[in-house]
């Protein structure tokens, strides 16, 4: 269903209002950025630039740490580890490339290629055993073994335009999402050998090209999907049902805020 158009909430007079306590300046030169992500224990936080570099800054004091650099091409996300490898950073690539770095050195310590024609939009790692690693390119879902960054599956069947997420689901490795521009979302099971035919398990029709998903609620079973017409809609993903779509989310989030424009937002 539609929401309609809300009316600016009320803003109560013991909101906090929050002021500018550090500033980060990246560079002096026409770079900007794209996606900032802290460590699990907030000692670092990896920007990625325009440069196709990822810098590394204290979130804290906003001390430069040190810079990741490698890719050929633009960055278009950038991942921790997490608490199994707190020190690694892991970024993919239109250049074709998932690389991982060690945030210690800066240094690069391995790399998966998928071809000099593919560009990856989205990368996601888990699996039954946690040793897959999940990308989106054109048209195509790509996964290999970690270990060994040996390609086992493509999944070349399900989306007919660019991959722009892949992301396995919390509390349930085994299953891949798989978001594109052309309007779908397809769910697969990763387990065994791989496949289109065998292991996709259902398909959600968002219709329109979807840019951003993501999982909330107790059991991760609600999917939010953020399209690139600045619409957001709220999924069951396992009944695959539609429980509410938001039209024009840029207006709603700026008339809900009392400082300046909403540019950008994700929901969490």
């Amino acid at each position: 269903m539609d929401v309609e158009e809300q009316r600016p909430f009320p803003i109560p007079n013991n909101v906090k209002r929050f002021g500018l306590k550090n500033s980060i300046q990246t560079n002096f030169g026409d770079d900007y950025v794209f996606q900032i992500i802290p460590k699990d224990d907030w000692s670092s936080m990896a920007v990625s630039l325009s440069t196709n570099a990822v810098k590394l800054y204290s979130p804290v004091m906003g001390q430069y740490y040190g810079e990741c650099k490698g890719h050929t091409a633009t960055i278009n996300q950038i991942l921790f580890s997490g608490h199994s490898n707190p020190n690694i950073l892991s970024s993919c690539s239109s250049d074709g490339t998932i690389r991982t770095w060690d945030t210690r050195t800066f240094q690069q310590v391995s790399i998966i290629n998928a071809g000099p024609s593919q560009e990856i939009f989205s990368f996601s790692i888990g699996g039954p055993s946690g040793n897959l690693v999940a990308a989106g390119c054109d048209s195509q879902v790509l996964l290999w073994d970690w270990r060994n960054n040996k390609q086992i599956a493509c999944l070349e069947d399900s989306h007919v335009d660019d991959v722009t997420q892949v992301h396995f689901i919390p509390e349930e490795r085994g299953k891949l999402i798989s978001a594109s521009v052309d309007g779908l979302v397809c769910i697969f099971d990763t387990t065994g050998d791989i496949n289109d035919d065998d292991h996709l398990e259902s398909v959600i029709n968002v219709g329109t090209s979807i840019a951003k998903v993501g999982f909330f609620g107790e059991s991760y079973q609600k999917l939010w999907c953020l399209t690139h017409i600045e619409t957001l809609g709220i999924w069951d993903w396992k009944e695959g049902r539609n429980e509410v779509n938001f039209s024009d989310t840029r207006t709603l989030a700026s008339e809900s805020w009392n400082l300046d424009h909403v540019s950008s937002f994700l929901p969490i």
